[in-house]
């Protein structure tokens, strides 16, 4: 029984091969089997990966102080800061290094880098900005942190455009 098996599996083999030839676009070919020749697929979009763009924010002139209170679930970082004119809008802690949203990761250090960003006031030449009083135009600013985030951390320096401040959670 077994030499028939073999005998007829030799002879089906030799039938096809010299009936047919096995090339690339043969269903027999094995290097065929699983797409063979054809690029391939890739996750890349059509026109590439976009590249997030940097924020065009100017970094606030002074940092005041810099604080941490206890929140629920974590700590929320509270930044006191100051412009000379009224008028600054849009203010946020952002990373130095650009991140996914939403999350705070610190360098190789355990140094979380954030500055301090806002848009000045809008020079038109029909209003001269106003000088802000130290004492009432306070900007404040709170970036809160979760629990997790903060095992991360072992110091936080926040930047400003005349210098940087540390704090250590």
């Amino acid at each position: 029984m077994r030499a028939a098996t073999l005998a007829l599996t030799l002879g089906t083999v030799l039938a096809i091969t010299g009936c047919s030839r096995i090339g690339s676009d043969s269903g027999l070919n094995p290097l065929g089997w699983f797409g063979g020749s054809r690029p391939a697929a890739t996750l890349e979009p059509e026109g590439g990966w976009a590249t997030p763009e940097r924020d065009a924010r100017q970094p606030v002139p002074q940092i005041l102080s810099v604080e941490m209170e206890p929140m629920n679930e974590g700590q929320i970082l509270l930044v006191r800061a100051f412009a000379p004119v009224k008028g600054w809008y849009d203010l946020e802690l952002i990373t130095e290094e650009l991140q996914p949203a939403g999350q705070l990761r610190p360098d190789g250090f355990g140094v979380l880098r954030l500055v301090l960003v806002g848009n000045p006031p809008a020079a038109e030449e029909a209003t001269l900005p106003l000088a802000a009083n130290p004492q009432v135009d306070i900007l404040n600013i709170a970036l809160p942190v979760s629990t997790i985030e903060l095992s991360r951390i072992r110091e936080i320096q926040i930047r400003s455009a005349r210098g940087v401040t540390t704090l250590r959670p």
